[in-house]
């Protein structure tokens, strides 16, 4: 098959959606498929891939500091370049401007579209009003969707909200996944975890809790931070590294100082994938107060280094969470510092939640998530145009499995 991928985001940019969109190109194209990409240009960024077609973006960046925001897109290049590929499917990973352009190609092409929901964007309303209105969003929303072949949902939260916004359309759930050599590029010998406790001043007696994502509001970090305090009060060895960068980090090193625990907190800016899971090896737990995502990539990967999570209950944790298995999902911010507390005092417990998160990330490898993309591509150009309701199927894709 021929594959288009569209992006609202793309290197030297990093995110969960850009690893999850150059994994699935890399495998694919190792099981015989064509696949391009079509996405924004960085500035100073130099694309010499003549698979690829970036457009300038606008940028608004909302306090990431990457650089985010809608693309100049040139519809007739589009369409062009999808016609040099002879390209057969369109996948869609952005709402926006990209979004657009590949629903627009896909229509004039008459090829199918597929789409990936990435994000709860009704959880970022601080960042724009319109956001905050359901009613101005969801009709934004269900025009992009029109016509689209099958929505993809990384997880049950991604489907359940897909089908009371977009019943019309089918929706089959594909779980993110991480390819694991690539992300843990070798297994650390001690003195490789003493470096980078060294590297990011931790003592060999610290207890370190980590966060890794945008510090943003819709993370919820301050509040994150909020319930980790009083046990970081009375437990000075224990320590709360924030990986990433976003408009919140002022106001979490302020909150960490009123409270008299910012040697506690670390705060790294942004870490580059390869280097990551270093970080991930030297900590003991996940820890996680956002209701905003939709199947984070984070979690997957912290688990692939053996550390348990403890989050707030959200259907967009739950097959990577096994509540009392591998961490703890909780109903309000003050239980998730009782949890927190209560796996660092048990090490016996801690010890069991590691092994366990451990062999919970096995489902969630980038083999898993290819060939449930792969066998929807299949089925999509199967029952395209006129069976696209048969997309819609429990039994349609291969069962997720260890």
């Amino acid at each position: 098959m021929n594959i288009a991928l569209f992006l609202d985001c793309w290197t030297p940019m990093k995110n969960g959606v850009i690893t999850s969109a150059q994994q699935l190109r890399e495998d694919l194209e190792k099981r015989g498929h064509h696949v391009i990409v079509l996405s924004i240009l960085q500035k100073g960024y130099v694309n010499t891939d003549p698979n690829v077609l970036l457009f300038p973006v606008i940028n608004f960046d909302f306090g990431s500091k990457q650089g985010f925001g809608p693309a100049k897109v040139h519809q007739k290049r589009v369409l062009e370049f999808l016609q040099e590929h002879k390209i057969e499917l369109v996948h869609c990973h952005t709402e926006f401007s990209l979004g657009f352009a590949a629903k627009r190609a896909a229509i004039k092409l008459k090829i199918p579209r597929v789409t990936t929901t990435h994000t709860m964007w009704e959880m970022y309303g601080n960042y724009t009003p319109l956001l905050k209105v359901k009613a101005i969003w969801r009709t934004y929303f269900r025009t992009f969707m029109r016509g689209t072949s099958v929505i993809v949902a990384p997880s049950v939260k991604a489907k359940r909200y897909n089908q009371l916004v977009n019943p019309k359309y089918p929706v089959q759930v594909v779980p993110n996944g991480i390819d694991t050599a690539k992300f843990r590029l070798k297994n650390l010998s001690a003195a490789d975890l003493a470096e980078v406790r060294t590297r990011y001043r931790f003592d060999s007696a610290d207890r370190i809790l980590i966060f890794v994502g945008r510090l943003g509001p819709e993370k919820r970090v301050k509040e994150l931070l909020g319930a980790l305090i009083p046990y970081l009060q009375r437990s000075p060895q224990t320590k709360i590294v924030f990986v990433g960068d976003g408009p919140a980090r002022t106001e979490l090193t302020d909150k960490a100082k009123q409270a008299n625990v910012a040697p506690q907190v670390v705060f790294t800016g942004f870490v580059d994938w390869s280097e990551v899971y270093k970080l991930y090896s030297i900590s003991n737990l996940f820890v996680t107060a956002s209701l905003s995502e939709v199947h984070p990539m984070t979690l997957i990967e912290g688990a692939i280094c053996n550390l348990p999570s403890v989050a707030r209950r959200d259907d967009s944790f739950v097959d990577l969470i096994r509540d009392g298995v591998n961490g703890y999902l909780v109903d309000t911010d003050e239980e998730l510092g009782t949890r927190v507390a209560e796996l660092l005092d048990d090490k016996t417990k801690l010890a069991q939640f590691a092994k366990a998160a451990g062999a919970i990330a096995k489902t969630f490898s980038a083999e898993n998530h290819v060939s449930r993309m792969e066998r929807l591509y299949q089925k999509v150009m199967q029952y395209y145009p006129d069976r696209l309701e048969l997309l819609a199927s429990e039994d349609l894709l291969p069962k997720l499995g260890v």
